[in-house]
């Protein structure tokens, strides 16, 4: 099956530190502090790419030195941006990420503003080559209004991520158009307002979402595992302990990894398997040892996952 995927969305330059000891507020820390790409959308291309899918992602980059740099990698990940623009008004999208001594986020920053630059002319020239078989996936650093025009145009099955409780707004009004929806336990509350802490709370957020139209919803949990829910079954699934290396896109190879599956026509519970150890295999390995990660590998460690299902 050769049913392509189409991202839309952000390429950032990541600046990552890792606190040596307890973090001191309002103080310097020390750390360690690496640079990388990053963004929502280009870690779900790159995730996909590995695992095979034809993927074409539709970004603005920068014309700068980090903007050449996100385009020269993107291409040596086998990663299609012929649809996407270069601009000169703004600089390259940056996002500044401060994480504790045991991996995970403490504070996150992001200056996206050249993501303005995609408009709705960029989004119908692009609809033009789409395929109803094909995938969409938007991430939530595009404006409501962009969302908006590409939810009302969709020429094909559309997943999307919120990114952030800051920009969960940004999806609010097109959660009827979504097929596949990923948010987080904190972007999830900040829809219902309902905090997770029990299965009837589970079971209250995953029906907040279906009944505004959703049609699959997936709230990551972090270590406590995800929920799942459709029109017919609602799931609690927890896996083993995990060996935190970087929590740093925990969640974009969750998502990159259910949407190629999905996309492949796998069901979505073994789609789910599938993600749940596509996520927790990258973030028990550093950025570098996440290159060795591929569908082989990933089906080969499903059943040391230890994942198990609790209806709701």
């Amino acid at each position: 099956m050769n049913n392509k995927l189409w991202i839309i969305g952000g390429a950032n330059v990541d600046i990552c530190g890792t606190a040596q000891d307890e973090i001191i507020e309002k103080d310097s820390n020390i750390g360690h502090i690496g640079i990388q790409f990053g963004g929502v959308g280009r870690n779900v291309a790159e995730i996909c790419a590995r695992l095979g899918v034809d993927v074409s992602f539709v970004t603005c980059f920068s014309s700068d030195a980090n903007g050449k740099l996100l385009q020269e990698d993107c291409k040596n990940k086998g990663i299609d941006i012929s649809h996407s623009i270069v601009s000169d008004k703004y600089p390259s999208s940056m996002y500044l990420a401060i994480l504790d001594k045991d991996g995970d986020m403490h504070v996150g920053m992001n200056d996206m503003r050249i993501l303005n630059e995609i408009d709705e002319s960029l989004i119908e020239s692009i609809f033009q080559n789409i395929n109803p078989e094909d995938m969409l996936m938007i991430d939530g650093n595009l404006s409501d209004s962009l969302v908006s025009y590409i939810s009302k145009h969709k020429p094909c099955m559309i997943a999307s991520d919120p990114v952030s409780v800051a920009k969960c707004k940004n999806l609010d009004g097109i959660l009827n158009q979504l097929d596949i929806f990923k948010p987080n336990a904190y972007e999830a509350y900040e829809y219902t307002g309902i905090k997770i802490t029990d299965p009837e709370s589970a079971r209250e957020n995953l029906v907040y979402f279906l009944n505004r139209g959703v049609k699959e919803v997936i709230i990551s949990l972090a270590n406590h595992g995800v929920l799942f829910g459709t029109q017919d079954e609602l799931l609690w699934l927890t896996h083993r302990q995990i060996h935190l290396e970087n929590a740093t896109g925990g969640g974009d190879n969750f998502l990159g990894a259910y949407i190629t599956q999905r996309l492949r026509g796998v069901r979505p519970k073994d789609a789910l398997y599938f993600a749940i150890t596509a996520a927790v295999s990258a973030i028990e390995r550093s950025a570098e040892d996440r290159k060795t990660l591929s569908t082989e590998v990933i089906e080969s460690m499903i059943e040391a996952m230890e994942i198990k299902e609790l209806v709701l």
